[in-house]
């Protein structure tokens, strides 16, 4: 048996990317990259999900972790010493995490109308499939609500900082720190317009500095060929209980699909293993013959029978 790796599936231009690149950073792990492309078709990883296509994908043996809400929940695991990235509790994790989407769509409407004429046509074909409520024929680059709506997010932001510490929570970092702090890598990385939102809050200019100085652990670029020597020679992580009142567990055993929310990320399909108020496990088959568990938050995936899907 050999050692088990992180990998994270990942390309870094990617705002969700660069959040689970700096969950590394803030627990100081070490931790390998394989770069997926950037549009469909994405053969490896979908093959490793069963046919979700998003990023970051983090693969820890057999076991492969689908967004970060489920990543954060893995790494709290692998390494359970501190600082935990889910410290204030499973509530306050979602309300961190689905704030930070919230603020993610300004900051996304700001990148196309940016940048959708300079895309090649593959490149904004494949944004309005994973986008399909984004119209992009109406977005205007300067667009004074838009910007107002960001700023919005960035005052509240600094009054957190106000209230509280160093951090969002307090004296140290953890997951509210690095879903927001992504979003605002966003705005300095490609939305350079934006910057001086940022920059006239002092206290969140300095926090966005202070997280940034964390860096992203340690990091070693490498090919798909570990993904699939882990995924053979690693032991499965232990599945989690299914409550005897969890209204799906009649389904355990069934084939199901599990499709992502608003944006078009591709759906899974595979054995249903494990469903809890947290989580869904499912058995997916990435290479004939070899198995892996693949895991998706309860929170925000929908879960369907295949039979269901067919008729």
């Amino acid at each position: 048996m050999t050692a088990t790796h992180l990998i994270l599936h990942q390309y870094d231009i990617s705002p969700f990317s660069q959040k689970a690149q700096k969950m590394m950073g803030l627990k100081g792990l070490a931790w390998h990259s394989i770069e997926m492309p950037l549009i469909a078709p994405k053969p490896d990883v979908e093959a490793l999900t069963g046919g979700y296509r998003g990023t970051p994908v983090l693969q820890c043996g057999a076991d492969i972790y689908v967004d970060n809400w489920m990543i954060a929940r893995a790494l709290d695991h692998f390494d359970p010493t501190l600082p935990r990235l889910n410290r204030q509790g499973a509530l306050q994790a979602a309300g961190g995490y689905a704030w930070s989407e919230r603020f993610f769509m300004p900051l996304l409407q700001t990148a196309f109308a940016t940048y959708k004429d300079q895309w090649d046509d593959d490149f904004r074909a494949d944004r309005q499939q994973v986008f399909p409520d984004v119209d992009f024929n109406t977005l205007a680059v300067v667009d004074p609500e838009r910007r107002s709506q960001v700023r919005a997010f960035v005052s509240a932001i600094a009054a957190q900082l106000t209230s509280s510490s160093d951090f969002l929570n307090g004296d140290y970092p953890d997951g509210w720190d690095v879903h927001v702090w992504g979003m605002c890598w966003m705005i300095h990385s490609a939305l350079p317009d934006l910057i001086p939102v940022v920059n006239a809050f002092p206290a969140v200019a300095n926090w966005y500095q202070q997280m940034s100085d964390l860096g992203v652990g340690e990091r070693a670029d490498v090919t798909i060929e570990l993904a699939w020597s882990q995924l053979k020679q690693s032991q499965k992580a232990p599945l989690p209980d299914t409550p005897v009142d969890e209204p799906l567990r009649d389904w355990l055993g069934q084939q199901v699909v599990v499709g992502t929310g608003s944006a078009d990320r591709g759906a899974s399909a595979g054995r249903l293993l494990a469903v809890d108020g947290e989580q869904v496990v499912i058995a997916s088959e990435p290479r004939q013959g070899v198995s892996a568990q693949v895991w998706f938050p309860r929170f925000g995936y929908a879960l369907n029978l295949a039979t269901q899907l067919s008729q």
